[in-house]
């Protein structure tokens, strides 16, 4: 592979970084925008005509399948049998047809009818964890909010029993870290690996029971759903699960940082709050600008599957791309003043949720979460601000895929 003399300069884990990585994509985008990174092992693309054709390139894989094997160091394959039969059918991590094929029995699930039928659901999650902490003075919106408000709607929206929530939740937090780890030493690997298995085996397992239920009984649950699109299809309910996985995933991961994210940017810039607050019809704009401006997911990989040649570099078939969606977002060459954060930016073609035949599927209940959130929690905490006496913490170890907040303390 090759190497670049300025490879000491790009660190994607630097404390500066991980509090604000786009400065750092600006000189990546500047200096060398197709960049081979040799500490991490892949290439990183952080221009948005690149990430967006790359995005659409049926020379690049989404089969991620290598690049999980590659995290496990000296830690067997068999140790994360579980987590590949789990995710090896996800829509996430396949191409055409077979990707074709399971959006085709997803898309079910997230209809317009279907999405709006769990509108009350969303509304009424916010407002009770907002009755929680209305009289409190103060919030760890992280804690109290991002977490808890997908981690209550999607198993609602999905049928799971309440007894089971918890484990469910924990299992996909087990799945997600180890999925979305980088740059961890090797004994933290493994032992991220382990966890993972552990949940995918006990997650597939519950998936497995509640299909076997809703067979006999069915509902309007998201489940029932599925199994319906399954069975009109003729396909093996047995690939289930990976499809309950990845709603999940990306339900808990997406809104949580979305949220989390939102906030941080809004309460960062008074001027475009006190606009929104006297215009709360900007909200669906506000909400582009918000995904736009600090991306919830960083990056999506692909795999090269053939030789190929991105903004004059040379890429060798297997190589792993990290495809910039943040970057790209910030591209003066796509967006005008892109470090401006304007709720009336129009237009507003991000990548926040993707592009092409991967574009996020839940992207219509990810806005619809954001918005309820949002414009419930300026309405209720007009006086919202940052708690001066207490430090935000950014999410770290997950930088690459998932970009949030482990904390944000606010005042009202």
């Amino acid at each position: 592979m090759p190497a670049f003399a300025n490879e000491q300069t790009y660190d994607l884990f630097a404390p500066e970084a991980v509090a604000n990585s786009y400065p750092l994509f600006k000189r990546m985008r500047s200096e060398d925008p197709v960049h081979y990174s040799e500490s991490l092992g892949y290439w990183i693309l952080t221009r948005y005509r690149d990430v967006e054709a790359a995005l659409r390139d049926e020379r690049l894989s989404s089969n991620r399948k290598a690049l999980h094997i590659n995290q496990l160091g000296s830690l067997d394959v068999k140790e994360i049998q579980h987590f590949l039969d789990l995710t090896s059918n996800s829509m996430v991590d396949t191409d055409p047809p077979e990707h074709t094929r399971l959006r085709k029995l997803a898309q079910p699930g997230f209809t317009t009818r279907a999405i709006e039928s769990w509108r009350s659901i969303i509304e009424n999650t916010t407002d009770r964890l907002l009755d929680n902490v209305q009289n409190h003075g103060g919030m760890d919106v992280v804690s109290d909010l991002s977490v808890p408000l997908p981690g209550s709607i999607i198993p609602e929206i999905m049928g799971v029993p309440e007894t089971d929530r918890a484990n469910l939740l924990e299992w996909a937090r087990d799945i997600i870290t180890f999925f979305a780890a980088a740059g961890e030493s090797t004994i933290e690997m493994e032992e991220l690996a382990r966890k993972a298995d552990k949940a995918a085996a006990q997650f597939s397992a519950l998936i497995t029971q509640l299909v076997e239920q809703r067979r006999r009984q069915p509902g309007t649950d998201m489940i029932s759903l599925l199994i319906v699109a399954y069975q009109e299809q003729g396909f093996n309910l047995e690939e289930l699960p990976s499809i309950c996985i990845q709603i999940l995933v990306a339900g808990l991961v997406t809104s949580t940082d979305l949220v989390a994210n939102g906030v941080n940017t809004l309460l960062s810039h008074p001027d475009q709050l006190q606009k929104l607050k006297k215009n709360p019809s900007l909200i669906n704009s506000a909400v582009e600008e918000m995904i736009r401006f600090d991306t919830s997911t960083p990056f999506f990989f692909r795999i090269a599957k053939q030789d190929l040649t991105i903004g004059g570099k040379e890429i060798v078939a297997g190589s792993v791309i990290a495809l910039g969606l943040g970057a790209a977002n910030h591209d003066p060459e796509k967006f005008e003043e892109p470090e401006v954060f304007d709720i009336t930016r129009t237009p507003n073609e991000h990548l926040g949720f993707g592009s092409g035949i991967h574009f996020c599927l839940g992207a219509v209940l990810a806005r619809m979460e954001l918005t309820i959130c949002l414009t419930k929690l300026l309405r209720r905490l007009p006086n919202l601000g940052f708690d001066p006496d207490k430090q935000a913490i950014p999410t770290k170890h997950s930088i690459l895929i998932m970009k949030g907040f482990d904390s944000l303390p606010v005042k009202f």
